[in-house]
């Protein structure tokens, strides 16, 4: 009689047991705590429609980094040493140019930049102009001599060799000749008028309230000669 008794108590131990574990879920657990995962994860935020379709700027407004106002603070001024004193590439001025072609003024811009202010003149054509950078007392039209008015206290004078005022081809982007351009940027210097080609030569003057270190750098690909202004590091 004990030994059925005791059979039985067993019996039903086992049966609530079973009963117990039959009402939880043994995955629970890991989908409670995945549950609260995904509710806990930020919330992923599309971009606006207008922000997606917002045109991007047009080329003219769009210069190159080491031009742009807004420039990575990689871009660096000129590898050549900021000075006052005239600046000229070698074999200026009895080599017109540095390899074949025409090479025409298409555009000038500039760019602010920690330590120092750029004007870059951008060529179009082959080959790569020279060039001789100084400052002057005045500012006269090729040729002619007629005096030119420059913004300003001082007056860089950018003779090119090269550009030709017959070219082979017609160069559809040219630059407006005898025109002012980068006027009121806030940039160290005032203002660049350009002048030329006249034979083979052109002559852009760049107008500065002072007197100021440059430096000077013909850039590649297309060809560009860069000019940089020694300005206070912020």
């Amino acid at each position: 009689m004990t030994n059925r008794l005791t059979a039985a108590t067993i019996t039903a131990a086992l049966l609530v047991l079973t009963s117990c574990g039959a009402d939880q879920d043994p995955d629970a657990g890991n989908q409670s705590a995945a549950t609260s995962q995904e509710s806990s994860a930020p919330e992923t935020v599309e971009p606006s429609s207008d922000s997606a379709d917002e045109p991007s700027a047009s080329p003219s407004e769009a210069t190159d980094p080491e031009e742009s106002p807004t420039s990575e603070a990689s871009e660096t001024a000129s590898s050549a040493q900021f000075t006052t004193e005239p600046r000229e590439s070698e074999g200026f001025p009895s080599a017109l140019s540095q390899g074949d072609g025409d090479q025409q003024l298409i555009d000038v811009r500039s760019g602010i930049h920690d330590g120092y202010d750029r004007v870059v003149f951008e060529f179009s054509g082959v080959g790569e102009p020279g060039w001789r950078v100084e400052y002057v007392d005045s500012a006269a039209e090729i040729g002619r001599g007629k005096p030119i008015e420059i913004a300003g206290e001082s007056i860089l004078e950018v003779n090119i060799n090269g550009p030709s005022w017959l070219p082979e081809e017609e160069v559809a982007d040219q630059v407006e000749t005898n025109e002012y351009y980068e006027r009121g940027t806030g940039a160290v210097f005032e203002e660049v008028h350009i002048q030329g080609p006249f034979e083979a030569h052109s002559q852009y003057h760049i107008g500065l309230q002072e007197e100021v270190p440059f430096s000077v750098e013909l850039l590649s690909d297309p060809a560009r000669l860069v000019v940089d202004f020694e300005t206070a590091s912020d």
